[in-house]
């Protein structure tokens, strides 16, 4: 275990019996885990952004009823619960639950664009969605298991989304119709620089509280969602079949 963390987040402090039933993450951010109700208070309260979105999605769908938005709505503040209580109390369970909401919002969009490829039909979206939801979560002990990064099945899926977007829009010559999306690409790429940053420790203040690299990586992934939310809004009162 880190030397920091071993300094301040010890037998005695909130969350440590969850952590010792549950055991570590497969990662350590650079952010000091604290001895207190929220032990890594960045990268935690970095979540208010997925909160913010999540609602101008869900004032969105009150007004126009477009299905995509509401779908973000609620799939983008599940992860802003899951990852505020995985970086609130660090240990494997709530980091299996931070994982879970990763993936209702990325198996959600894989689902939808092979739909949009003709390659799902309508009936098989949501069964799609929840098997490679639930699969890849019972996935993640067998690569714990065998120190495998789970990380890495979220790159993938976000590349297949990446993917199957490009290939939508060169099927409909629609580049300039993608705009929201291009957005979305190059916000989350800036993100997971920041991300890798911090855990490689490039970028690593461990007493700064209020700016880590992985905190960055929450504001500006939640601000990719809200671009790729405009994007599939359009694309919804579209038809789902074409870009």
């Amino acid at each position: 275990m880190d030397t920091v963390v071993e300094r301040l987040f010890a037998p005695g402090c909130p969350w440590w019996e969850l952590r010792v039933a549950w055991g570590e993450p497969n990662v350590k951010w650079c952010e000091a885990t604290l001895c207190s109700w929220v032990n890594e208070p960045a990268n935690a309260w970095s979540n208010l952004a997925y909160v913010v979105v999540a609602l101008v999605c869900l004032r969105g769908w009150v007004s126009s009823r477009n299905r995509a938005l509401g779908r973000f709505a609620w799939t983008t503040l599940f992860v802003a619960v899951a990852s505020f209580a995985f970086h609130a109390t660090n240990n494997f369970g709530t980091q299996l639950m931070d994982f879970v909401g990763m993936y209702v919002l990325v198996f959600l969009l894989v689902a939808l664009n092979l739909h949009r490829l003709g390659l799902v039909p309508e009936a098989r979206v949501l069964p799609l969605h929840v098997g490679l939801t639930v699969g890849c979560t019972l996935l993640i002990p067998v690569m714990r298991a065998v120190r495998v990064p789970y990380q890495f099945v979220v790159l993938a899926a976000v590349l297949v989304v990446i993917g199957t977007e490009i290939r939508l829009f060169q099927r409909a010559n629609a580049r300039r119709q993608g705009r929201d999306f291009e957005w979305a690409v190059g916000l989350m790429a800036v993100a997971i620089v920041c991300s890798v940053a911090d855990v490689t420790r490039r970028w690593c203040e461990p007493d700064n509280h209020w700016l880590q690299g992985h905190a960055v990586w929450h504001v500006l992934s939640a601000l990719a969602l809200l671009f790729a939310a405009r994007h599939y809004a359009r694309v919804e009162q579209r038809g789902l079949p074409s870009p």
